[in-house]
């Protein structure tokens, strides 16, 4: 439980840019690292008749860290991003609300903070 704690602790500090000085044995740096004794659990509630347990929660944790691992890391998506630009262009001209790259900065958080804020979706199911 320790273990898994300081391994949730340093992912937090990663997400914030912020040093950890523990000890590399302290904590799971990667996925199979983690797998190891979530599979033992998993093999032991098995064998002992535990199949409902072991098929439950922990079966699905088992499936996400061998899908997304213990990598982690910031989504930075840029307003100046040409495939961002272009989408967004693309969307906005559909809409014809004009040409979302020649927006002055403040037109674009304005659009994007009322749509991201929105109920309806932003891309409409005619678009090409």
């Amino acid at each position: 439980k320790d273990k898994l704690e300081r391994s949730r602790r340093r992912l937090e500090l990663l997400l914030e840019d912020v040093a950890c000085d523990y000890d590399p044995l302290d904590y799971y740096e990667t996925a199979d690292q983690l797998l190891e004794p979530l599979l033992l659990c998993y093999e032991s509630l098995q064998s002992y008749g535990s199949g409902v347990l072991a098929d439950g929660r922990l079966a699905d944790l088992i499936r996400r860290v061998a899908t997304f691992g213990m990598v982690l890391m910031k989504l930075d998506l840029r307003q100046e991003s040409g495939r961002h630009a272009d989408t967004l262009d693309a969307i906005t001209t559909y809409l014809d609300m004009g040409t979302y790259s020649e927006w002055d900065e403040e037109k674009k958080l304005d659009f994007l903070t009322r749509e991201l804020k929105g109920k309806r979706p932003l891309v409409p199911v005619s678009i090409e």
